[in-house]
């Protein structure tokens, strides 16, 4: 709770910055409008802090860092939901959950009990939450991950105790997995899979979730007894969505996992099983058109093809893991949503989905991009080691990739130089270090090289990329993140992959193209900013020479300098339909490495979270000014809003709407210029009953050359995904999608069973249909190719 002495003392500060920055925002056009909209701000956000103290809190007092002291049994437990085993009746249960969210730890609508107990293979939870409204509770059946919109619970464990990371693993009522890496910053990765086992089952007043996690499925330090930080949480959604915690999270204290519980009385635990091997099989049967000119040739009667490989994971330690694979299949069971990027300036990130790489990914996580591990796109063998020793984490990995692919950055943006018809070999290797200190604070090296060859020409380049990075937490609410990169670049004498003529450097010395260049530069990055309950603020600046290639990691743009800082208030509504807001302003200024202004930007936003699982957000970029080819380009505002509804269980929502300027960016020869458009976005979920899901958006773009002018393009997307869950394990799957760009219509049904997340067996297809014209008034839709797939991989743990 908030004293009145730092109430005034957040008054002072405020009132001084505003003073300090007024002069300067005077001057800037359609500023004064802001000051007014800031000072507004701060005055709600004072007089809410005011009724937040005054909250009556005497009836409930929550846990802080409470603790847990579980046994170790010998008898057996049936994971089954019924806690009927004689084990479970006369434990000690942690209890007295409060309410974190929307309250601020107030007694919860709801009770909460949890009861831990171990034996030599697994750690066992059991939650029983109560309800007095069972008939309002939100589960469906569904896949694995997809099952966090309704009631859900879950235990987050730090088995280090060292406030880095930690293991998530949820369940809902109807016991559908899902689990995630927490990572310090409050960053979460759902990609993450792990083996436990759990059943649910539902009561009359309350329903009960059993969980068996095995040793073997986590990382923990190497010594007889064991004391693991942990948080027992609870999601609710009823009016709002309600989360419950065993220990008390305070809103002004910024490390979530320093707040937790302790579990104690783990002894003499081991890891077990510490050799693992993954083969898998797979058929594919891949027809294509006879003539790739000629939309009606007719499809190739290809054979049917077949495949195998193998991946092998085996701890050193209970803190430390190695892994290698032999031909991975990396054929995703889902591929990514198409975006629209016909009027974007740099190469699309697509999230990494790949399970070889998704284990221990958070590892190498650094404030700028250095890895981004769907560089390695296509490796005939990898293998890496990751895992922790004493205080420091380490992450290393080496792969052998047959289709090399280069993300090529300029002052402009980024693009992707990649050709199926040049043989680009190369070796990566990445090697990461981080140092824990004190808290959440670290000190990190990261070193990446990537060697390429060509086969034909005898061609040979290199990207070597050498970082330091780190964070520190002072003053309680300030942290410093930095980061320093150095590049290294030799590129293939190759210009059939790229021979574009742009040039950068000091003195232009250096141009875009594969032309056997040598370059060096030096980047980075600085951070600054304040954590708190009511009132956030942050100042940054991004270094990126004209030098930066990053072959192993992601670049936006290069040659620039920027400095960005932002505002972020959040006031809490103790009555009305709004439960909360969060307004902010950013703003900043992008230089090139000249000197010349390239970007100037102020944009004032609102989120807002409503009663009835309703939430709204709203922005306008106020200023934008930008440099764009030496185009000078002004005033290109452009307002949005975005809206999600979740309040039934049976249909969910939203939309988003985004109109104004935009820069029309692919002119080129011709000067760049700003255009009129608007893009727009809905989704809506059906949960039709119990077991069937449909998820389906639509996404439109449209650009003209001035308002109501003419249009340069207009097009959108409308993607459907249909689920069938025939249990917990067993599910068909639809995907259609329609892209209007390129007139192209996918289908791609599957079916796949799932014993774990490792053993799995899946047939499917894919289908891909383009617009073909019969004469200038008729089409018709074309299948241009489709493959049919079957896989199937099981885990033997030795």
């Amino acid at each position: 709770m908030t004293s009145r002495r730092n109430h005034f003392n957040f008054i002072n500060i405020t009132l001084i910055i505003k003073i300090a920055t007024l002069e300067f925002i005077n001057r800037l056009k359609y500023m004064r409008l802001f000051v007014f909209i800031l000072s507004f701000i701060i005055s709600v956000n004072i007089f809410s802090q005011e009724s937040v103290e005054k909250t009556d809190t005497s009836s409930h007092s929550p846990n802080i860092n409470p603790t847990l002291n579980i046994t170790r049994i010998t008898s057996k437990i049936t994971i089954d939901g019924k806690l009927d085993e004689p084990v479970w009746q006369n434990l000690a249960a942690a209890t007295n959950f409060t309410e974190v969210e929307p309250g601020d730890n107030i007694k919860p609508p709801a009770k909460t009990e949890v009861m831990s107990v171990y034996d030599d293979e697994n750690i066992y939870f059991a939650f029983i939450c109560y309800d007095d409204e069972m008939s309002k509770l939100r589960a469906n059946m569904s896949n694995r991950d997809n099952a966090f919109s309704g009631d859900f619970c879950g235990i987050i464990i730090d088995t280090y105790k060292d406030e880095k990371q930690a293991i998530e693993v949820w369940s809902n009522a109807y016991g559908i997995q899902g689990d995630a890496i927490w990572s310090s910053g409050g960053y979460e990765n759902f990609s993450f899979d792990m083996i436990y086992h759990n059943e649910a089952k539902i009561y009359k007043d309350r329903w009960i979730v059993e969980f068996a996690i095995p040793f073997k499925s986590l990382r923990f330090p190497d010594k007889n007894v064991q004391e693991w930080k942990v948080h027992f949480w609870r999601n609710r959604p009823r009016e709002n969505r309600v989360e419950m915690s065993w220990a008390k999270v305070a809103r002004d204290e910024p490390s979530w996992m320093k707040q937790a519980g302790i579990l104690k009385g783990l002894k003499n635990i081991k890891k077990g099983s510490s050799l693992e091997i993954l083969p898998y099989v797979i058929g594919t049967k891949s027809d294509t058109l006879n003539s790739k000119s000629d939309y009606n040739s007719g499809l190739t009667n290809d054979k049917l093809k077949g495949d195998f490989g193998v991946n092998l994971k085996y701890g050193f330690t209970s803190n430390l893991t190695g892994e290698l694979t032999y031909n991975p299949d990396f054929s995703q069971i889902e591929s990514d949503a198409t975006q629209i990027d016909v009027n974007s300036s740099s190469a699309i990130f697509y999230p990494e989905k790949r399970p070889f790489f998704l284990e221990g990914n958070n590892i190498f996580d650094s404030h700028v991009p250095v890895v981004y591990t769907r560089m390695i796109n296509d490796p005939l063998f990898a293998g890496k080691v990751i895992g922790k020793m004493g205080k420091f984490d380490i992450g290393y990995i080496s792969a052998y990739d047959e289709r090399t692919q280069f993300i090529v950055p300029e002052y402009t943006g980024s693009y992707l130089a990649f050709n199926d018809t040049i043989n680009i070999k190369s070796f990566a290797n990445v090697f990461r270090l981080k140092r824990s200190l004190k808290g959440e604070d670290y000190i990190g090296f990261i070193a990446t090289d990537r060697e390429t060859s060509e086969k034909y020409n005898h061609s040979k380049g290199y990207n070597r990329v050498i970082s330091f990075d780190g964070s520190v937490n002072f003053w309680k609410d300030f942290y410093t993140r930095w980061q320093v990169l150095g590049y290294f670049t030799k590129e293939l004498d190759l210009p059939e992959l790229n021979s574009d003529p742009t040039t950068f450097g000091k003195r232009n010395q250096h141009t875009a193209a594969f032309d056997g260049e040598s370059y060096n530069g030096i980047g980075g990055m600085f951070q600054i900013d304040r954590q708190d309950e009511f009132w956030r603020f942050g100042v940054q600046y991004f270094d990126n020479p004209p030098e930066t290639r990053r072959d192993l990691g992601y670049v936006a743009y290069s040659d620039f300098r920027e400095l960005n800082a932002w505002h972020n208030f959040s006031i809490y509504l103790k009555s009305g339909i709004i439960v909360r807001m969060h307004p902010n302003i950013n703003g900043g200024l992008k230089f090139d490495y000249n000197g010349k202004m390239k970007e100037q930007w102020v944009v004032p936003n609102i989120f807002i979270q409503f009663k009835k699982l309703i939430n709204a957000d709203a922005g306008f970029l106020a200023v934008n000014n930008e440099n764009y080819k030496n185009s000078e380009l002004r005033n290109v505002h452009r307002g949005w809003v975005n809206l999600n509804i979740n309040t039934s269980n049976i249909v969910r929502g939203g939309a988003f709407f985004e109109m104004g300027k935009y820069i029309v960016r692919f002119t080129d020869p011709d000067p760049s210029y700003v255009g009129f458009g608007f893009s727009g976005e809905a989704w809506l979920t059906l949960n039709l009953f119990n077991r069937l899901s449909i998820n389906s958006s639509y996404n439109y773009f449209e650009l003209a050359k001035k308002a109501g002018g003419e249009k340069l393009y207009t097009g959108y997307i409308f993607r459907s995904k249909a689920s069938f869950q025939f249990s917990k394990n067993f599910f068909l799957r639809l995907v259609t999608q329609y892209d209007s760009f390129s007139k192209g219509f996918d289908i791609d049904p599957l079916l796949s069973y799932k014993w774990n997340p490792f053993t799995i067996f899946y047939f499917g297809s894919s289908h891909r249909l383009l617009n073909s014209e019969l004469n200038s008034n008729e089409t018709k839709l074309v299948q241009t190719n489709r493959q049919f797939f079957a896989k199937f991989q099981y885990l033997f743990s030795l």
